[in-house]
């Protein structure tokens, strides 16, 4: 089978993660098979497997990356599938023809049927919290959203409950849909104390903290996670230590408002991230909403114990392995952080079930579900 990926791998984030991790367990798992991969970012995929270089000069250009660049790629390459990591199809697919088995070529559009086309759809967050997306995204992902449903072969999402946004906003939509939760991270790993007090020190950083990892957007609530920390700490010598990739055109209050002991750290290189992560003496999340949750997982990876929110798919990730909370509001959440610094062989029973958990959690397994669904639509069973 060969199949061509599409990949938005040059914004930091859980859609490329996904794709750089899901790529490369598939060539590993899948030696017989051709992956090609399309991307604005070739780099993180050259080891591993064919690529194609396809620009994308700024968010802006989404749309042509997407309806231009990617399908006039498609039309080049003899494919037997196309799979979309980030949620939209273009609106123009290759036709095929069948040949004798093993084999297919191109004709005009019209004279065969489309090159079959998987997209993954991480979450509906543009639906279930529009206020959080600005209007042109919202128009875009809305008006995106079901003209890719209506093209697809097949549809993967990485979890149940995004399956069941899925089914809540399209319930007329026939195209199967495929639960497919994410792998733990190639670097998550928990480091010895050498390297995390070595990484300390480089960074200026000392203390005690608890952190957050993730792009810094409205629906993630950092605003209410400062608030919970300053609750927490009170008089004590506590800091709160923010790393990830800002939304353009978006700054938490908390990043202004003088207190010295909240830091951001921006969006740390991959290197660094299980040092950063098991740094902390818990990492918290209160998300609004999470189509997955994978720097739960991650932190998890790490050894280092999780508080979040008990809704969307959180707990789809976390189960019983970290603490979450019913109410979003700071004194719960700040009750929750100053449960775990007080009681420490709480936090550390927590830390080692996050690490058996996070070991179901396979990229693997992704690659094996995810080329079933490869081989449903290519065959026309999913139809």
């Amino acid at each position: 089978m060969r199949v061509a990926i599409g990949a938005v791998a040059g914004t930091i984030g859980g859609p490329a993660t996904y794709a750089v991790e899901l790529v490369r367990a598939l060539v590993a798992e899948f030696p017989e098979d051709s992956f090609v991969v399309l991307s604005d970012r070739t780099q993180p995929f050259a080891d591993v497997a064919e690529t194609v270089h396809l620009p994308l000069p700024s968010a802006w250009w989404q749309p042509v990356w997407d309806h231009v660049r990617v399908s006039a790629a498609l039309r080049k390459g003899d494919f037997d599938l196309y799979h979309a990591t980030k949620g939209i199809l273009p609106r123009t697919l290759p036709s095929l023809v069948e040949l004798p088995p093993g084999a297919r070529r191109h004709t005009p559009r019209g004279l065969a049927t489309a090159l079959p086309a998987v997209v993954t759809i991480h979450d509906l967050a543009e639906r279930v919290m529009p206020e959080t997306f600005s209007r042109a995204q919202r128009l875009h992902l809305r008006m995106e959203t079901p003209a890719t449903l209506a093209r697809a072969s097949a549809v993967i999402t990485v979890s149940k409950h995004s399956a069941a946004d899925l089914q809540k906003y399209f319930p007329l939509s026939e195209i199967p849909v495929r639960v497919v939760p994410h792998g733990v991270s190639h670097w998550a790993r928990r480091p010895d104390r050498d390297e995390v007090e070595a990484w300390k020190r480089r960074r200026s950083l000392t203390g005690r903290a608890v952190g957050y990892l993730g792009t810094i957007q409205p629906r993630k609530n950092l605003d209410l996670l400062a608030e919970a920390f300053r609750q927490a700490a009170g008089g004590e010598p506590l800091q709160l230590w923010i790393a990830g990739r800002g939304r353009p055109g978006y700054r938490p209050r908390c990043f202004d408002g003088g207190d010295t002991r909240i830091r951001y750290l921006g969006a740390l290189p991959e290197v660094e991230l299980p040092l950063f992560l098991a740094s902390l003496e818990c990492m918290v999340s209160p998300s609004a909403y999470e189509g997955f949750g994978l720097t739960f997982l991650e932190a998890m990876a790490c050894g280092v114990p999780v508080i979040g929110l008990r809704n969307s798919a959180v707990h789809e990730v976390v189960g019983d392995a970290g603490l979450l909370i019913e109410s979003g509001g700071a004194a719960a959440l700040a009750d929750a952080i100053v449960s775990l610094l007080k009681d420490r062989q709480r936090a550390r029973e927590l830390a080692d079930r996050g690490l058996e958990r996070a070991a179901s959690f396979s990229w693997q397994r992704a690659a094996q579900q995810t080329r079933a669904v490869y081989q449903e639509a290519a065959g026309g069973a999913l139809r």
